[in-house]
């Protein structure tokens, strides 16, 4: 370096002889630890090639995979048909309606149902229901509630039912009749 250089940067003569001979012994060294280098790769090469015969004797994942998936599907099976059985074996056989089969002359078969009349059940039938009028009711709301949806037919069956004239003029505390069968 020049001396001017030198005087401009603050550095001594030292640390400038310091840093040359840094770099010949970097570059003169730079091939031994290209060689090390290439020794530790050998050394994992070797490494890596022994654990490789290894994991050959070992099983891959997908054998473990298709082994659990199997025995998964095995396991619910035994498990459906456990639980089939044991419907069957707790649902009583009186439910269960036979079925009688004439045969007619023409080689057809009719079927006719067994006689449940012994079974009958009769629902109660409901044909009005009673409703008092609370504040914020309107007929169309009363309707919702008691049939599900709006329908005007069904605001006109509640006023003939309760002889109303305006379905807007109702009165908390008001008593309506809802008829329930239409």
């Amino acid at each position: 370096m020049k001396s001017t250089t030198l005087r401009r940067s603050n550095i001594t003569r030292e640390k400038v002889a310091m840093m040359e001979a840094l770099s010949r012994y970097n570059r003169e060294h730079q091939d031994e630890d290209f060689y090390r280098t290439q020794s530790k790769n050998r050394e994992l090469d070797a490494l890596w090639q022994s654990f490789g015969v290894k994991q050959k004797n070992e099983k891959a994942p997908q054998v473990y995979f298709v082994t659990g998936l199997i025995v998964g599907v095995i396991i619910t099976l035994i498990i459906t048909t456990f639980v089939s059985l044991l419907i069957n074996l707790t649902t009583p056989k009186d439910d269960i309606a036979p079925v009688k089969s004439v045969k007619t002359e023409s080689g057809k078969f009719t079927f006719i149902p067994a006689d449940n009349s012994s079974k009958k059940v009769t629902a109660p039938v409901i044909l009005n229901e009673e409703y008092t009028v609370k504040e914020g009711d309107t007929l169309e709301s009363i309707v919702i509630r008691f049939y599900g949806s709006f329908d005007m037919s069904k605001v006109n069956a509640i006023q003939e039912a309760n002889k109303m004239a305006n379905p807007n003029a109702l009165s908390i505390g008001q008593k309506l009749v809802i008829p329930m069968n239409k």
